[in-house]
């Protein structure tokens, strides 16, 4: 029991950045929902049932112009496709007697800062430690949303959308250290990154790509990418096996 909240006291401790990170995108997600027409326990709901600052930019987007709730849920399942590799990854990396209600609570807050952050500890995650990690996080983003939603006419818009950069800076401070020491996860998120740019970089092949895909084509060429460099990098640097390695010593 004490270990447990040790686990947890160590998780929060680390999160609080990762928390206040996520406050001015959420402070700006409550915004645009105030300013949206959204009233104010809807657009709070959306924010505490939708962990995912991408995802309800685009829903709130696509319900500002009236699309149909399968549209709706269709563009949302794309955009989120790469929360599937993550939680692949995750959960052979957690402790295997973690219980199915919090398998749940942590398939809910596997984000990308927190899934950068948690995967750097050596061996098993421990649940507790995961949900630690998430628990300022997920309070931080519902008390950003609620103020953003209070604030709109005491904040201008622009600066809201300028704090939301904050994000972006956090989630490069989280995956920096784990691309310095591991030379496959450099492998990935280089070639996934090239990947990305080609695809979307280049006009006429991305013009092809919307085409065929609709305006998802970005998602779903960031997901492919990144399937596809971290299967590369699996064959150039395989993981052996426990009782593999024990032999071979």
């Amino acid at each position: 029991m004490k270990e447990n909240k040790s686990l947890l006291k160590q998780g929060v401790k680390e999160g609080i950045p990762i928390g206040l990170g996520y406050l001015p995108l959420a402070f700006t997600l409550g915004v645009n929902a105030a300013t949206g027409g959204f009233e104010f326990f809807s657009s709070i709901a959306m924010s505490v049932l939708s962990f995912t600052g991408v995802g309800q930019m685009n829903a709130m987007a696509l319900m500002f112009g009236n699309s149909t709730y399968f549209s709706i849920f269709i563009a949302l399942l794309v955009i989120n496709l790469r929360n599937i590799v993550l939680s692949l990854s995750l959960s052979q990396r957690l402790d295997e007697n973690v219980s199915l209600w919090k398998r749940l609570i942590i398939a809910m807050g596997n984000t990308d800062e927190i899934f950068a952050l948690t995967i750097r500890r050596e061996g098993k995650i421990p649940a507790d430690y995961f949900l630690g990690v998430m628990s300022f996080p997920y309070f931080a983003w519902g008390v950003g949303a609620i103020v953003g939603n209070l604030a709109t006419t005491l904040v201008p818009k622009d600066i809201c959308i300028a704090m939301s950069m904050a994000l972006y800076a956090m989630l490069v401070a989280s995956v920096v250290p784990a691309v310095k020491k591991s030379k496959p996860i450099l492998f990935v998120a280089i070639l996934s990154g090239v990947l990305s740019f080609i695809m979307q970089g280049i006009k006429p092949l991305n013009n092809i790509l919307v085409n065929l895909m609709g305006q998802s084509a970005s998602s779903w060429v960031l997901v492919a990418g990144s399937i596809f460099s971290a299967a590369i990098a699996a064959c150039i640097w395989p993981v052996k096996d426990v009782k593999e390695a024990q032999v071979n010593e």
